[in-house]
């Protein structure tokens, strides 16, 4: 008899183990934004230099992640958002700039040494720049619309 108990204990605790992955697996869905649709324009980092010093706008550098859960956000509620993304795409040369670290132990020593060059310590973090690299402004982490906001409003 304690072998029939024991081979009953075996299933029912693998279901148990099944049914707490799913639940997590869609609560992970739940507090994680789906990515909506991108209307910024981005701009490839190997030719935003000379068109920047053609055009005199302002470079917005994206430092992000795939990983990062509030990159996510700030890719739905800023980069998704078409009054933001309409003002962007008047007013800066967007470059997204992906962090490979954690996926693939390192990143090009492009990434690397933009990263150094604006310390780049956490993602998300936005900085804007002259053509000539010059810092006007940054953003480090994201704090919803309306701080983005104001930081892309501070560069005139």
């Amino acid at each position: 008899m304690a072998q029939t108990k024991s081979q009953r204990t075996v299933p029912v605790l693998l279901i148990v183990v099944a049914v707490v992955l799913i639940a997590a697996r869609v609560a992970g869905h739940w507090f994680t934004p789906e990515k909506k649709v991108d209307l910024v324009q981005w701009v490839p980092l190997e030719q935003v230099g000379q068109l920047a010093a053609a055009t005199n706008k302002v470079i917005l550098l994206d430092f992000t992640a795939e990983w990062c859960t509030p990159c996510h956000h700030l890719d739905a509620e800023v980069f998704g958002n078409p009054a933001l993304a309409n003002e962007i795409n008047k007013r800066f040369h967007a470059v997204r700039v992906t962090d490979r670290k954690r996926e693939e132990g390192r990143n090009p020593a492009h990434i690397q040494q933009l990263e150094q060059r604006y310390r780049v310590n956490s993602f998300p973090t936005l900085v804007f720049v002259d053509a000539d690299g010059t810092e006007r402004a940054r953003m480090e982490g994201y704090g919803g619309p309306d701080e983005f906001r104001r930081v892309m409003e501070s560069i005139r």
